[in-house]
């Protein structure tokens, strides 16, 4: 299993430094390079920016959430409290700050 990195240059940088091999960086279409991440058996985790995934479609975001492989991990560069609650809301299912 391989990991892809999906974003701006500047997120993708870093990691193509890491030696991360499978980059997909987004100039103008997200959804364009989200499924060619997805349609690579190779690849079982995708790393997507967080700011690249709020632009995207809704369709494109349904999609992603019925994904069981590959496991899709979204990374942000402002590091909010609001996106670790919600990433919690999401995984665990259930608000723990309540």
């Amino acid at each position: 299993m391989e990991i892809a990195i999906i974003g701006s240059d500047d997120f993708v940088t870093g990691f193509r430094l890491a030696g991360v091999r499978n980059i997909f960086p987004v100039k103008n279409d997200f959804d364009l390079q989200i499924n060619s991440a997805i349609e690579k058996e190779q690849i079982g985790v995708i790393v997507v920016e967080q700011e690249e995934l709020d632009k995207t479609s809704h369709k494109t975001k349904r999609m992603l959430e019925k994904l069981i492989t590959p496991v899709l991990i979204t990374l942000s560069s402002k590091g909010k409290e609001t996106d670790l609650r919600e990433l919690i809301k999401r995984t665990v299912g259930v608000d723990l700050w309540k």
